[in-house]
């Protein structure tokens, strides 16, 4: 077993022993869940004055082109044809890679790309000297559970203890004995991705080690659907769109979360929904490295996000703005809580 394995084991023991002293829905003590959602703008990641002296290079795929951009997949296919439209009205030859927030970090670290896309706000790390982030928006995180499971909603400590291992059946969670018993052993599903990152799964558990030792880590979201899908007593999270993208059959049911659904976006803006993921974008502002074209494309896309498809589902910066969330220029720094 990994060391973290058996540092989740001890922390889910110490859950069950005080399970048996108190109620197992009783929510974490609040210093044990306060993880932050974002970093500090201030902290910055150093570099070498050689490093940073040295201009963008595009990688083969960008050869050619005006303006390189990686992005995560959310945003890749979000984004795609709004970038496309953008090419045609301006002419400019813009060369789009899809890839994850690792991808982003290095690549804005090799100075590869003009743009790149997280799914995450950033961490120190990502805040590259000369690097400038832009929130586009969030995306609700819904908490997602078998098709024939009959639980409807749960509330923030029932997830928290959940997730943690404190609760282990969900015979154990009010009202499913009088909706007919549910009595499969629960079995979390968890996708830790960008553990260095503020935010995303972090809304839930502060850091891995709070998560149950019964948890079932999964690296792509194809394996969260499908594991959700393939196991009566399951519950993980994903964005809504990737639960529509590969939930084809119809097994995986989303749930409501203290009585508000992630489906809506008017709850989410106004802060009413807890659990979302952080869309944001990069450009250069130092000499030698700003592109005025990608400074224009990132504009672009800022603007036209509240008019992207809706099945994509990103609340734009503009409504976040108008409900209250903290901005530091381009960047989404606080939710309005």
């Amino acid at each position: 077993m990994k060391i973290s394995g058996l540092i989740r084991f001890f922390v889910a023991m110490f859950f069950c022993v005080s399970s048996s002293m108190a109620n197992p829905t009783q929510d974490i003590n609040q210093k044990e869940i306060s993880a932050p959602e974002f970093s500090d703008p201030a902290q910055k990641s150093q570099r070498s004055k050689v490093w940073q002296a040295r201009p963008i290079r595009y990688d083969s795929w960008g050869q050619n082109a005006d303006v390189a951009v990686t992005l995560d997949q959310h945003q890749y296919a979000a984004l795609r044809e709004t970038i496309q439209m953008f090419s045609m009205k301006s002419g400019l030859r813009i060369a789009v890679v899809e890839g994850t927030c690792g991808t982003s970090e290095a690549m804005l670290d090799k100075k590869q790309v003009d743009i790149a896309g997280f799914a995450c706000p950033p961490a120190t790390t990502d805040r590259l000297p000369g690097v400038r982030f832009h929130t586009l928006g969030i995306s609700a995180l819904a908490i997602l559970v078998h098709h024939g499971n009959p639980v409807q909603n749960l509330t923030v400590a029932e997830l928290r203890a959940i997730f943690s291992g404190r609760i282990t059946h969900w015979s154990q969670v009010r009202g499913v004995q009088e909706r007919g018993g549910w009595d499969f052993p629960i079995r979390p599903v968890g996708r830790l991705h960008c553990k260095m990152r503020p935010g995303h799964w972090r809304t839930l558990l502060p850091d891995e080690n709070a998560f149950s030792a019964q948890l079932v880590e999964v690296g792509t979201v194809p394996d969260m659907i499908a594991s959700v899908a393939g196991n009566q007593g399951a519950i993980g999270y994903e964005v809504l769109w990737n639960r529509e993208r590969f939930d084809r059959g119809g097994l995986v049911k989303v749930i409501q979360v203290d009585g508000v659904s992630p489906d809506d976006d008017q709850a989410l803006a106004a802060g009413h929904y807890p659990f979302y993921r952080v869309s944001n974008i990069t450009s250069w502002e130092a000499p030698g490295t700003k592109n005025n074209a990608a400074a224009s494309l990132v504009a672009y896309l800022r603007d036209n996000v509240p008019v992207l498809k809706n099945n994509y589902r990103i609340v734009s910066s503009e409504w976040l703005r108008k409900n209250g969330w903290r901005f530091e220029g381009d960047e989404l720094v606080g939710n309005n809580r």
